[in-house]
């Protein structure tokens, strides 16, 4: 089964003792982000992880939060006014692409460059982020596995967390310390990678 390939992988980050040598085997460097920032790829590692799961989930907010943050040049305040036109219009019974379109024509300008890629389906949206995560990490990084098992399969930090303890004999509090180096590592890289990826998606289609 697919997941116990993913606790395999995982299990690489048990013998790891701190999070500077985590970055150097399994990351690309040091990056930092902030709150608001953590939230956006947070909302794009949901869409990607709803999507792609072998699961149903109900989707509505999450994934309309996380496609709509692609399409804007990001910025806290614009993640703020994304989330805030989202939830009333959600209130007011807004659903699906109904939602999508109509959110989307408050936030994202017409004269943006961005809009040029609005219209991409919740599918293409999700293996954008497919490509994102496998150029970052690679097929065989417990980072990436680390991100398949809480957000494909929806285990929680603490699951995860009591399963590599169990597993490989570590104590817990040891476990939840690798896997807050191994989640900070996965939201701080993929935030500067998607916009990376965004920025030339956005240029490609504006060529």
């Amino acid at each position: 089964m697919r997941i116990e390939h993913d606790y395999r992988l995982v299990v690489k980050i048990s013998g790891v003792r701190s999070s500077a040598d985590m970055r150097r085997l399994f990351g690309n460097g040091w990056k930092t982000i902030n709150e608001s920032q953590r939230a956006w790829i947070r909302h794009l590692l949901k869409l990607w992880g709803q999507h792609l799961g072998n699961e149903e989930y109900d989707r509505g907010e999450i994934n309309i939060l996380g496609r709509l943050m692609m399409r804007c040049e990001w910025s806290e305040q614009k993640g703020k006014q994304i989330e805030k036109v989202v939830s009333q219009l959600f209130c007011e019974g807004y659903r699906g692409e109904e939602l999508m379109r109509k959110a989307r024509d408050l936030v994202v300008p017409q004269s943006s460059a961005a809009n040029i890629i609005a219209l991409a389906k919740e599918s293409d949206d999700a293996d954008f982020m497919e490509r994102v995560i496998t150029k970052t990490f690679g097929r065989d990084n417990p980072i990436r596995s680390v991100a398949r098992l809480r957000y494909c399969k929806c285990k929680s930090s603490q699951d995860v967390q009591r399963s590599l303890s169990y597993i490989t004999g570590i104590t817990s509090k040891e476990a939840r310390n690798r896997m807050e180096w191994a989640e900070s590592i996965l939201e701080g890289e993929l935030f500067y990678a998607a916009q990376r990826e965004l920025k030339k998606e956005i240029l490609q289609n504006a060529a």
